[in-house]
């Protein structure tokens, strides 16, 4: 709802230590023969407490994607994303009896499409081979902190300047010494070049940036055809003849494995296992990361204050406003969809903050203001919400999760940085309630 419905209302001072509120105290009906029974009143600074989670353990294999590179965010610091590859036994058919030359063992990508940070800025990585099979846990999954052993001498080292909306690949040549291994073994039927046996003879890769400073990131597919390693030999008889064997990606156990350097944040105060920080910690901020798995909690511990005004109060309507930082985003760091979730004491979600149909999970409405950032800024229709929490005490109030899509946290690095109603960039709830003094 648009900023001039909240003017309809002629507003006039009233005293509260918790709501600095405009209301109109005149309704009069049939000329001034009848007087009305009640206020209504618009606020916007009614008390909002933000703090930020982080979630647990993110979730990165079995994503089909591997994503590489380190970017730098201007307040939380720097974030690494590794990708680690097993891979599946080919199968390889030239006749034993043919003569058989290596040309080649190359490692190839194709992009999967995101990216943040600067593109114009190169990515360089390194390829190391796996000395610990991955396997994944008891649950059946790896996690943003999952990691195995690897050998500390790379196997190759390649520098790219990313494309990520392009067709082309991404391909690096590791030691020929490898590829002859491989294809003299495969070539004279060796029994670790068999299903059966093949990951104890070559446990896969891990690819990791080379850390040379602030780069882009970007994520690479992770299938048939792409993350792939490509033998290249020729067969010599009357004419070369060209031959690939492709070894296909275990798309199952590949994960990525993601660091974040806190040094010279605000977040450099807390220890990493910590889970929960005040915005009040963050220097009056709220965090929402992907890939890092922070999200935030919104809420509204004095709102039950309205209901001392009067003999009885209703909410009509209640907006959420929540401004995201200048200086935060950006064409390579665009603002991300964001949504309101239900949680009890506990952070168990119970329910989400819908449309108006009620049917679709509510996306907050970004109105952005590409001259003034500072005029930037979500909005959430959260009256039912509101209206339903009014009244509540204890084990029975309700808060908000401001959170991504799983998708978003597992395969991006979306974020959003926005204030608390004391930060740079305040959060707000616009409120329109009626107080009756007597029904």
């Amino acid at each position: 709802m648009k900023r001039s419905l909240f003017l309809l209302w002629i507003c006039l001072a009233t005293a509260g230590s918790l709501f600095q509120s405009c209301y109109d105290e005149s309704n009069e009906y049939g000329n001034n023969l009848v007087s009305s029974v009640f206020r209504n009143i618009s606020t916007d600074t009614s008390t909002i407490t933000v703090t930020t989670l982080l979630i647990d353990s993110l979730e990165t294999s079995g994503k089909s994607i591997a994503m590489l590179g380190e970017y730098t965010h201007p307040i939380w610091g720097k974030i690494t994303a590794s990708s680690y590859i097993s891979y599946n036994c080919p199968s390889y058919s030239t006749d034993i009896d043919e003569t058989v030359v290596l040309d080649s063992l190359i490692l190839s990508f194709r992009y999967q499409g995101y990216y943040i940070g600067d593109t114009l800025q190169p990515i360089g990585f390194s390829v190391h081979k796996l000395t610990e099979k991955i396997r994944l846990n008891d649950n059946d999954y790896l996690y943003n902190s999952s990691s195995f052993a690897y050998e500390p001498e790379a196997l190759a080292n390649h520098t790219f300047l990313p494309r990520p909306n392009s067709d082309e690949r991404v391909e690096a040549r590791l030691p020929d010494e490898m590829g002859q291994d491989f294809l003299t073994r495969f070539h004279k039927r060796d029994d670790q070049m068999t299903s059966e046996y093949f990951e104890d003879y070559f446990k896969g890769l891990v690819v990791i940036p080379d850390g040379t400073g602030s780069q882009p990131l970007v994520t690479l597919q992770v299938a048939d055809t792409s993350a792939t390693l490509v033998l290249h030999y020729h067969i010599i008889d009357e004419k070369e003849n060209e031959q690939e064997l492709t070894f296909a990606p275990n798309t199952t156990t590949q994960f990525n494995h993601i660091d974040h350097d806190r040094s010279g944040t605000a977040m450099e105060a807390y220890p990493v296992g910590q889970k929960e920080i005040p915005s009040t910690g963050l220097d009056n901020r709220g965090v929402l990361f992907g890939g890092l798995g922070w999200y935030s909690r919104l809420e509204f511990p004095y709102l039950n204050n309205i209901l001392m005004q009067g003999e009885k109060v209703t909410i009509e309507s209640a907006y959420l406003r929540i401004y995201p930082e200048p200086g935060t985003f950006s064409a390579t760091n665009a603002l991300p969809d964001i949504y309101l979730y239900i949680a009890d004491e506990n952070n168990v979600i119970m329910d989400a903050v819908t449309d108006y149909l009620g049917e679709e999970v509510q996306s907050g409405t970004l109105i952005k203001n590409d001259t003034y950032d500072e005029e930037t800024y979500y909005y959430f229709d959260i009256t039912d919400f509101m209206q339903q929490e009014l009244g509540t005490f204890g084990m029975y109030k309700h808060n908000l999760q401001l959170v991504f899509p799983e998708d978003v946290y597992t395969m991006t690095f979306r974020n959003l940085t926005f204030g608390d109603q004391q930060g740079r960039a305040p959060i707000a709830l616009w409120l329109i309630y009626k107080v009756y003094e007597s029904y």
